[in-house]
């Protein structure tokens, strides 16, 4: 990364510690004896503290850091980086249909199931692209992240933390194919992923959170952690990028 990149880096994550900090400070001692007391047997008052306001701030990192953290990286490469980015487009009636019944496939608990559906990105696209028929309508849909000028064809990000629930996973799922189908049907080259920010299952293989799974083909329509952040920002950019968190953490702490 260029030393320009590495110091928007560090004041993006330095604004958001200075924001979200204040929700660490709110519990006391006293509060935390009055409303956790059989925890205390197990965790000292900061574990509790870090539970306790743990959503809120994992809410706000997937609502405005991620995509802060996104454009700056994959502006160290790209100059027509944008957030939360409208693409227009046309798709028949019939492949709207079609598309939405696949979504709504997928979504359906397997156990319920009358028909056999399992998430895989080309069946998807060729049954889309194939239905025919119906008059043309616009779509829009809103890239969390939208690199123009990627390599290749422009790069369609749907950002999310790693264990979205059913109703998230069934958006980025219609989402990302509303982008991809509108794209092929004009004839333009393009890519999109939904981009799963970190992982704690530790390595793609150990991966096992369900919605995910049940809605996503995990090869071909996801990246996981190091593979969305070297990809929008090269090789390395993940390591850096975390090396600048534990730096900024350490320098916000002291």
């Amino acid at each position: 990364m260029r030393d320009t990149t590495r110091d928007t880096i560090r004041a993006i994550l330095a604004s958001f510690y200075a924001k979200n900090a204040p929700k660490m400070k709110r519990w006391t001692a006293e509060n935390i004896r009055v409303s956790y007391p059989f925890h205390r047997l197990m965790f000292d008052d900061e574990a509790i503290v870090a539970a306790r306001v743990e959503r809120s701030i994992v809410t706000s990192m997937g609502s405005s850091l991620f995509r802060s953290l996104g454009a700056a990286v994959a502006r160290d490469r790209y100059e027509l980086v944008y957030t939360e980015h409208d693409i227009r487009g046309q798709l028949n009636d019939a492949a709207c249909n079609m598309l939405e019944q696949i979504v709504t496939e997928l979504r359906t608990p397997v156990r319920t199931r009358a028909y056999e559906r399992a998430p895989d990105h080309q069946r998807e696209m060729n049954e889309v692209l194939g239905s025919l028929g119906g008059g043309l309508s616009e779509r829009i849909v809103r890239a969390d992240l939208y690199i123009e000028d990627f390599d290749g064809g422009p790069l369609f990000i749907e950002l999310k933390t790693p264990t979205p629930n059913l109703d998230m996973a069934a958006e980025s799922k219609r989402k990302l194919l509303y982008y991809l189908a509108m794209q092929a049907r004009s004839n333009a080259l393009a890519q999109g992923f939904v981009g799963l920010t970190y992982n704690p299952f530790g390595t793609r293989d150990a991966y096992a959170h369900n919605f995910t799974k049940q809605l996503l083909d995990m090869e071909r329509q996801v990246l996981i952690g190091p593979e969305l952040w070297d990809m929008i920002g090269g090789e390395g950019a993940y390591t850096e990028l975390i090396a600048l968190v534990e730096e900024v953490a350490a320098s916000m702490r002291a």
